[in-house]
């Protein structure tokens, strides 16, 4: 009997030390919410930015597995995403752009644009970022047996021109929020832009990034000309004309939707083309299109 109480009384105290063990051990902060979104996406899509020295989306060092169906990971993150998109600043955006874009990278101009040049942040390539214990931070922040930490580096090529188009988009909705309608329309048209170059690159096949498949941006894509349509509608007040040149572009994006089998683009365009007619009493092409939508269907 004595035999079994010491020895309970000794596990007891073994347990005891071992919680003050880890009461002791210190947690780094988790990783700001928009740069957490980012890496989880860039795992959902098969990339890996952590390195020793830290890997751009231009260099080496970029590990990569292909999806069925890159479009549907992209769709679903994006609605586990809206909560860190819902609490997003412009001062947030440019610092989680400037820490996950190279700026040597295919998304340099992205990055110009999202103000990442303007800011004062320290890079999580520069600092050991372990991840904290209640699991909002990178869990590929920490090695595999919790020695030691790694280092994170810019997104890899699976995920850096998806969260380029992102925060873009996040950008764009928050200057439409504040009402500067003009600025947050400019900024579509470039963010379109961007999307439609790097679509042609990857099309072509003759970059580094070609072997990433395009797919997992036609929902960013359809989401930017969303935005775009936003702060459009307020500007038609002023400009009549921009409904019937955005008119002619959203029939030729729609065409080019069709070819590449972009099902994203097809129905937010005919969605918003829709929307357009019924906005400046269309009546022949709004019950046209509303034929093509119901064949679609």
């Amino acid at each position: 009997m004595k035999t079994e109480e010491s020895s309970d009384k000794k596990t007891h105290k073994d347990e005891a030390a071992k919680v003050d063990d880890d009461d002791e051990t210190p947690t780094a902060p988790p990783l700001p919410p928009l740069e957490a979104a980012a890496r989880r996406l860039e795992r959902m899509l098969g990339g890996s930015s952590a390195s020793g020295a830290g890997s751009g989306s231009a260099s080496g060092g970029i590990s990569s597995l292909t999806f069925s169906n890159p479009a549907k990971v992209v769709r679903r993150w994006l609605g586990t995403a809206s909560g860190a998109a819902g609490d997003a600043t412009l001062d947030s955006i440019a610092s989680a752009a400037s820490i996950l874009l190279d700026p040597k990278g295919y998304c340099a101009h992205g990055r110009t644009l999202l103000g990442a040049d303007n800011t004062n942040v320290v890079s999580t390539m520069d600092v050991d970022t372990p991840s904290a214990a209640s699991g909002v931070g990178d869990a590929d922040a920490v090695d595999t047996d919790g020695a030691k930490p790694i280092k994170l580096g810019y997104l890899t090529s699976a995920a850096d021109r998806e969260v380029e188009s992102w925060l873009l988009s996040l950008m764009i909705r928050l200057l439409w929020k504040d009402s500067k309608n003009t600025e947050a329309f400019d900024l579509s048209q470039k963010g379109i832009a961007i999307l439609m170059t790097h679509l042609e690159t990857s099309a072509q096949k003759i970059t580094a990034a070609s072997g990433v498949s395009a797919t997992s941006l036609y929902p960013l894509l359809a989401r930017m000309f969303r935005m775009r349509s936003l702060a459009a509608e307020q500007l038609e007040k002023v400009d009549p004309s921009l409904a019937a040149a955005l008119r002619q572009d959203m029939a030729r994006a729609h065409n080019m939707a069709c070819l590449r089998r972009d099902f994203d683009c097809q129905a937010t365009l005919l969605n918003l083309m829709l929307r357009d007619l019924l906005n400046n009493s269309q009546g022949r092409l709004k019950k046209y299109l509303y034929l093509r939508i119901c064949l679609i269907a």
